[in-house]
This record gives structure tokens, sequence and C-alpha cells, in this order.
């Protein structure tokens, strides 16, 4: 552990002898900056764990998916979209599954669900805070709140799927969160087979 730190105040260090340091950390992990500052109640703790999840990230190779294993995705996804409306609880929990397969395809280490939201967080940290929600949302009960908690977890998924299965990588996020809920209350049953 005292090595680990060592390695990231040096990482630290280094980045900020080329004029990076907070402002670079700050630029690649956006809000999630700001969520690690809070946690740990120090600036300086933040910066050495982000500095470690940027540098464990940096260790792999992160491939765009070849055609037919998007193609292949997108059909899995697109069964769960229809299975949604009959078994809401089980589609999300299988969106969940699906995202951490489509992250190890593409060269992400096969790890827990609180690594996978910190290598993201490198990556498009935009999605890091939905990812996180949809997780405590898929973990609701089936009742009408839980429902609702349930179909909001499966656009959180829906939208960080949609960014691994891109070729591009640089898709942006479909809609803000606000958008999203009201769309999502506004939905028609047919609709709802599409979320």
């Amino acid at each position: 552990m005292v090595a680990l730190a060592v390695v990231a105040f040096v990482l630290i260090h280094r980045i900020g002898q080329r004029g990076g340091g907070t402002l670079m950390l700050r630029r690649r992990f956006g809000p999630e900056y700001d969520r690690a500052v809070e946690q740990s109640g120090d600036r300086r703790t933040a910066e050495l764990k982000l500095a470690e999840i940027a540098r464990r990230r940096d260790e792999f190779h992160i491939r765009p998916l070849e055609d037919r294993e998007r193609a292949d995705y997108v059909a899995r996804w697109d069964a769960l979209q229809t299975q949604f409306v009959d078994d809401p609880a089980e589609a999300t929990r299988q969106a969940d599954l699906l995202i951490a397969d489509v992250m190890r395809s593409r060269g992400y280490p096969e790890v827990g669900f609180d690594e996978r939201v910190e290598l993201i967080s490198a990556d498009r940290p935009e999605f890091a805070g939905s990812y996180r929600e949809a997780q405590a949302g898929a973990s609701s009960q089936v009742n009408d709140r839980g429902t609702e908690k349930l179909r909001s977890s499966f656009v959180h998924y829906r939208d960080l799927f949609a960014w691994l299965v891109d070729d591009s990588a640089h898709a942006k996020p479909r809609r803000a969160k606000a958008q999203d809920s009201d769309r999502t209350a506004a939905m028609s049953g047919s609709d709802r087979r599409r979320a």
C-alpha cells in the first residue's frame, strides 16, 4: 500500500512539473474529480487516488469492437429491451452483465463493479455517475416505484452501452438526466419496449 502511494505521488509530482497536476486530473476526470475530493475530504489524497486510477487504466489497450461483435452485442441489447416489458428486474440485471461483457471484449480487465466505474471514469467520466445510479436502481424492489427506478437504471445502462459499442468511442451522452426522466415518465407501453 505504501509503495502504491509512493508511485502515485511520483506520478502526480511529474505531472505537476510538466504543468499538469490538478488541471490535468480535473480535465481527465471531470465531475469525478470533485466527487473524489469530496469523498476523501482532502484534495491531495483524492489526486493520488485519481492518478493511480489513470495509471491503471492507461496500462490497458482498449480496442473498438469488430463489426460482428458489435452486431452480436446490439442484438443482445435489443432482446433485453424486449424482455424489460415482461421482466424489468431480470432485464436490468442482464444489462449490467452485458456491460461487463462488452468491457471485457474491448480490453478492460475482468474486475468488480467499483473498479469498472473507476476505469470508465478515466475514459468517460460523464458516464461514471450514471453507471453508479444504474447499479443502485437495479437493486430496487419490483413495485410501482421500483419499476420506475429499474426503467431509469435501464436507460443509464443503455447510454453506457451505446458508448461502449460505438466504433468511434467518441459518443456523447444522449441527454441530460432530467430529460431522460421526463421521457421515461411519458412513455406509453409500446415505447417502453424500446427503452
